[in-house]
């Protein structure tokens, strides 16, 4: 293994907002490359432009300084900049608590692009995403962490710091119950039972944190025996959620790769792997008529016989009303089942999704619009959008997304579980 340390020029990612998979903002890789080996890893394919992939881990050594300084580029104000300033230092103590941070609306930073895993090996050694989580801190950001890895637990001092005063939410990654399995494609992460010790730790701190059981291998994780499996270990550890999703290979050295250790190692799944991604999908979808079951509708189905929500949760920010929460979470629900789980048109979800995006960037308290009859007003919607937020904020749900669960429920139904 080779580690070298890097000077990155940038570190958060573009906006994102109206994201339905893990509602984070803004995402960063404080290494690039990642030593877990998962033979699946999308970071492997030629689009990330990164040679030797698990063997060559670049550390940017400087990620906390370009943090800083983008987020103070964004107008972010610190606690060790607001401490220091000439209004504070001159104010005695009860009237320099009261001095209000005009930092701009507050949001979610993605610890793992999903490239390079925050908590590989090597961050046990340079101890990047530490100094990354402390500058969080200091700005009061929330954080979303996903992981394969239980080095996580080292820094539940600041990430329970962080949830204190915005929030923390640790989400790991765990798609193979089974160890031996595991092993093979995930030969350098936590193992499977470490990981879901870890979400204990993190759920008995108080923080929040579920389950991201992507990807799931198509005839070898589809298992019901697997999936169940995971569902169940996931809400003996207090997960508020397990998402399951399927896998996507790219053409080239990922396919190539995989394909590689799967003739070496599960030979009985080559040929059946091998019809399925016969395509050479740009993006590395699947031939999805040869899928041998739809993870995300046979997933819902466990969720549903095992009592734990099969959908990822957008959390609350400082300072942002629990109503306008709630009808995000509503519409994203709403987007996720409709475009990633039924399969439907863009057209259908587009309007949710562009309601969702205009409420995530930030607006006035849905529940108070509504009371004064607002909404359409202030928000300049359509009819119809303003009766889909008036229905979430009477009754938690709308008829879209219960129109799209009974759809989702009776295609479990035909799923033998």
């Amino acid at each position: 293994m080779r580690y070298e340390t890097i000077q990155a020029k940038t570190l958060l990612s573009k906006p994102i907002y109206g994201d339905s998979w893990f509602h984070s903002n803004r995402s960063m890789n404080a290494y690039r490359g990642c030593e877990h080996g998962c033979v699946y890893c999308d970071g492997h394919c030629q689009y990330y432009r990164i040679d030797n992939f698990y063997t060559h881990i670049r550390v940017k050594e400087n990620a906390p300084k370009i943090l800083r300084r983008e987020l103070e580029r964004m107008k972010y104000r610190s606690q060790s900049k607001l401490q220091t300033s000439s209004l504070v230092r001159f104010l005695d103590k009860d009237d320099a608590s009261r001095v209000i941070d005009q930092s701009p609306r507050k949001i979610i930073i993605g610890i793992s692009g999903g490239v390079s895993d925050a908590y590989q090996p090597a961050e046990g050694q340079y101890e990047i995403s530490r100094q990354v989580l402390e500058t969080v801190l200091d700005f009061r950001m929330p954080v979303f962490v996903l992981t394969k890895s239980d080095l996580v637990l080292r820094d539940l001092d600041l990430l329970k710091e962080i949830h204190k005063h915005a929030f923390a939410n640790v989400c790991f990654s765990i798609t193979l119950h089974d160890e031996e399995t595991k092993a093979i494609f995930e030969p350098k992460s936590s193992t499977t039972w470490e990981r879901f010790e870890a979400l204990k730790q993190i759920r008995k701190a108080g923080l929040f944190g579920g389950i991201q059981a992507v990807p799931i291998i198509p005839g070898i994780g589809d298992s019901v025996e697997n999936m169940q499996g995971l569902a169940k270990d996931a809400k003996k550890a207090r997960a508020e959620y397990i998402l399951f999703a399927g896998m996507t290979l790219k053409p080239g050295r990922q396919k190539e790769y995989f394909f590689n250790v799967v003739h070496h190692q599960m030979s009985e799944a080559y040929d059946l792997l091998q019809d399925i991604y016969a395509n050479n999908h740009t993006y590395g979808h699947p031939i999805f008529e040869r899928l041998p079951v739809n993870v995300m509708v046979q997933g819902y189905k466990i969720c549903k016989q095992v009592g734990i929500s099969d959908r990822s949760i957008r959390h609350m920010m400082p300072t942002e009303p629990e109503a306008n929460v709630q009808v995000l979470n509503a519409l994203l629900d709403l987007v996720f089942y409709r475009s990633m789980t039924l399969g439907k048109p863009r057209q259908s979800w587009k309007p949710y999704h562009e309601l969702a995006i205009q409420i995530e960037k930030g607006v006035l308290n849905l529940a108070e619009l509504y009371k004064q009859g607002l909404l359409e007003k202030q928000l300049g919607m359509s009819p119809k959008m303003t009766h889909v937020i008036e229905e979430i904020l009477q009754t938690g749900t709308c008829q879209a997304l219960a129109n799209a669960q009974r759809e989702l429920a009776q295609r479990a139904e035909k799923i033998n579980v």
